[in-house]
C-alpha cells in the first residue's frame, strides 16, 4: 500500500546534457527522416536555432541520467521490481537546445492503491520533474505516472 506521507517528498536532484548527435540516433531509431533532426544546416533553415528536441525526449533523461531514480523510490519502500510505466506529459516552458545541461528534481505530486477483485493491489504514483538550464531557467516540467503490481 501506497505510503501517502511520501506525497511532496522530493529526490536529489540530477543532471543531464542535450546531445545533438542523441537526438539524431532518436530520429533514426524512429524513422523520421525529417533533416531537422538531422543537421543543424537543415533546422536553420526551417527557422530553428538549432536541432530541435524531440517532444518525447525527455523520456530518455529519467531513464539514462537519473540513475538514482529506482534507488530513491526503494528508499520509500516502492517495490521497484514491479515497476510499469503507466503514462508520460511533458509541458515545455522554454526550448530546449543542444548542449543545454538541464537540472532535474523529481517529487512524489500524488500516489494512491488500487484493489482488484481477486485481492491483488496496486499503487499508482505520479511523480512531476521540474527542470532548469545551465541558466537557471525553467523548461520543462514532466509528469510521469508509475504503476507498482503488488
Amino acid at each position: 500500500m501506497f505510503d501517502k506521507s511520501k506525497i511532496g517528498h522530493s529526490f536529489p536532484p540530477f543532471t543531464t546534457e542535450v546531445h545533438r548527435n542523441k537526438i539524431r540516433e532518436l530520429a533514426l531509431a524512429i524513422g523520421d527522416a525529417n533533416p531537422i533532426y538531422h543537421s543543424r544546416e537543415a533546422a536553420q533553415a526551417a527557422d530553428y536555432g538549432d536541432v530541435p528536441l524531440f517532444p518525447t525526449a525527455p523520456t530518455m533523461f529519467s531513464f539514462w541520467s537519473d540513475l538514482q531514480r529506482n534507488g530513491e523510490l526503494a528508499k520509500i519502500g516502492v517495490n521497484v521490481t514491479r515497476i510499469l510505466h503507466g503514462e508520460e506529459e511533458y509541458e515545455y516552458l522554454a526550448p530546449i537546445h543542444p548542449d543545454d545541461v538541464l537540472t532535474g528534481v523529481t517529487t512524489i505530486v500524488d500516489g494512491k492503491s488500487r484493489r482488484g477483485k481477486n485481492g491483488s493491489s496496486m499503487d499508482i504514483i505520479t511523480t512531476e520533474t521540474r527542470y532548469t538550464n545551465q541558466h537557471n531557467q525553467p523548461v520543462l516540467n514532466a509528469r510521469t505516472t508509475l504503476v507498482v503490481r503488488e
